[in-house]
């Protein structure tokens, strides 16, 4: 059955009304119940939706309800771990979240990224319903498509099934969803019900359903789902099927449906009369490549004058079906199709992993692993940010990789990080607004409370994260509140009590402030792992606390 979210009260004003002092550059709090990690962003209008806890910024007044924390655990009562929104689509009043979790239980090296259904809402997110994750039952062993019935193997758990993509139909009436392992999804009755959409297999680049095959539905052909002639020796199916791993898709302004694969990216067809789609993909090949590799993880449409064009963030697949060295990483735009209906492909930024992509009205921006890029020639040159500046030239304190981008007018967000965090806080993570086209930024970033959270050490007015720290991934943050200025000492000691840092914080404001410390000592070499103990002197604030570094 459905269940109703609950939202907060509409904070009105900028974010939580706070600011922090980093020591480099202000950074604006956002309120209670937000959450750093900025990897979803989806704009509309000048609505700004983000995760990994859904807020809305709407329009310059930066108003942002979070969902209640109380009731944001999955949003389904029987889910016990707190699910994040994987992503988000919005098309008129039909707002849909894709949730999900990395399932740390699971006995792997990489927890999966696990399936816990979707939030949806018909109102423009003023309440929302909740929607099971879009699996099988174990019954549905058989999948029709056009004039054949192909061989199913049924997901039916949520392992591996994270919705990883959303895409709605004009109007809201159809959803196409993105699930990785359990394949291209498709609800006609938001999100109730979800019923697969066929993909070619991988040794094919047209599929028609007016035409009979006899392929296996399923992620893993190495299943032995069947038999030749009843002989358990011969496995009908003999490997991978990469095209089946659907990881983003796209729902144009013409109604094509454009899907992202670990295998490709696919292009639907309408066929009169015919109610399945059939299907072109394209892929890396060592004579005529259409796209430079066959990873294809995000998803965009530019919109222009007449056909929009689409773009794709391409990735290196590495499964049994493709060699990876004739492969590139990079961002590949399909620009309308020649006279003879031939499609026009231009690649660009060759050998950038690409994360996300947003337009505006002058430019082209795609959220990279090594930085944010920049075009203001629709993709024929290109500027890197890779260090965060406001607008008095403060290098703001987040890390370099941009995770996700999207625009509203006049106004470019971009969620960023210092890298993997192993599931702690990650004290570079923030979102970033900027209004002269990502050459100045203000930061903001939830306010971490490790009492709540359970992360970190809090003494008094003063703790420090992420704790467990791990040099590598970024720095660790010492956060005090201060009841009036102050010049702020923090000492930082091993287990032995030997003094091996002392970082000096002059000048800082009263209220919240953070002091950075790269896990170096006082002679710029990295300590070992350990508990450390720091102190913390500030005007009248005395405080400790215990850090361990683990690397």
């Amino acid at each position: 059955m459905m269940r109703p979210l609950l939202l907060a009260a509409l904070l009105a004003g900028a974010a939580s009304g706070q600011t922090l002092d980093s020591g480099s550059g202000t950074v604006r709090l956002l309120p209670q119940g937000a959450l750093n990690g900025f990897a979803v962003l989806d704009a509309q209008g000048d609505v700004l939706r983000a995760g990994p806890r859904l807020i809305e910024i709407r329009g310059t007044q930066l108003s942002i309800p979070a969902l209640d924390p109380a009731n944001a655990s999955a949003f389904d009562p029987q889910t016990a771990v707190d699910a994040r929104a994987f992503t988000i689509d919005a098309q008129g009043d039909v707002v849909v979240v894709g949730l999900g979790f990395n399932d740390v239980t699971a006995d792997a090296e990489q927890p999966p990224a696990t399936a816990a259904g979707f939030a949806l809402s018909t109102d423009g997110g003023q309440t929302y319903a909740f929607r099971f994750p879009a699996l099988d039952q174990s019954r549905d062993s058989t999948v029709v498509y056009g004039a054949s019935t192909l061989l199913a193997y049924p997901a039916t758990v949520p392992q591996g099934s994270a919705p990883l993509d959303i895409a709605t139909t004009a109007g809201g009436d159809t959803l196409y969803a993105a699930t990785l392992l359990a394949g291209l999804r498709r609800s006609t009755d938001q999100g109730r019900t979800w019923e697969p959409v066929v993909t070619p297999p991988d040794s094919l680049l047209v599929l028609d359903p007016r035409e009979t095959y006899d392929f296996p539905y399923t992620p893993d052909v190495r299943q032995p789902l069947g038999f030749i002639d009843g002989d358990p020796e011969q496995p009908v199916f003999p490997r991978f099927s990469e095209n089946f791993i659907a990881l983003s898709v796209l729902v144009d302004e013409e109604g094509t449906v454009w899907a992202g694969t670990a295998g490709g990216l696919n292009r639907s067809v309408r066929i009169d009369g015919v109610e399945d789609l059939a299907w072109v993909r394209y892929i890396d090949q060592p004579i005529g490549s259409s796209i430079p590799s066959n990873l294809v993880s995000a998803l965009e449409a530019q919109p222009r004058e007449g056909r929009d064009h689409i773009w794709a963030a391409c990735s290196v697949a590495s499964g049994d079906a493709f060699d990876p060295s004739t492969q590139e990483p990079g961002v590949v735009v399909w620009r309308g199709d020649d006279a003879g209906g031939r499609p026009i492909f231009e690649t660009v930024l060759l050998g950038v992993t690409a994360e996300d992509i947003a337009f505006d009205e002058a430019r082209a921006y795609v959220a990279a692993s090594d930085g944010l890029y920049v075009s203001d020639d629709d993709g024929a040159s290109w500027r890197i940010v890779r260090v965060f500046r406001d607008a008095v030239g403060n290098v703001l304190p987040v890390g370099p990789r941009a995770r996700a981008v999207a625009t509203t007018p006049g106004v470019l967000w971009v969620g960023v990080s210092a890298g993997p965090s192993g599931g702690r806080p990650d004290p570079g993570a923030g979102l970033l607004r900027s209004t002269d086209g990502g050459r100045t930024f203000e930061l903001f970033r939830a306010d971490v409370q490790p009492d709540a959270s359970g992360e970190g050490d809090r003494t008094v007015d003063a703790y420090a994260y992420p704790n467990p720290f791990n040099p590598r991934d970024g720095r660790l943050r010492v956060r005090v509140d201060l009841d009036a200025p102050a010049d702020v000492r923090i000492r930082i000691y091993d287990a032995a009590m030997n003094l091996v840092r002392t970082l000096e914080a002059p000048g800082r404001q009263a209220g919240p402030n953070e002091i950075a410390w790269d896990g170096q000592t006082d002679g710029g070499l990295r300590v070992a792992n350990g508990p450390y103990i720091y102190t913390l002197e500030g005007g009248s604030t005395r405080a400790s606390g215990r850090i361990l570094v683990i690397q």
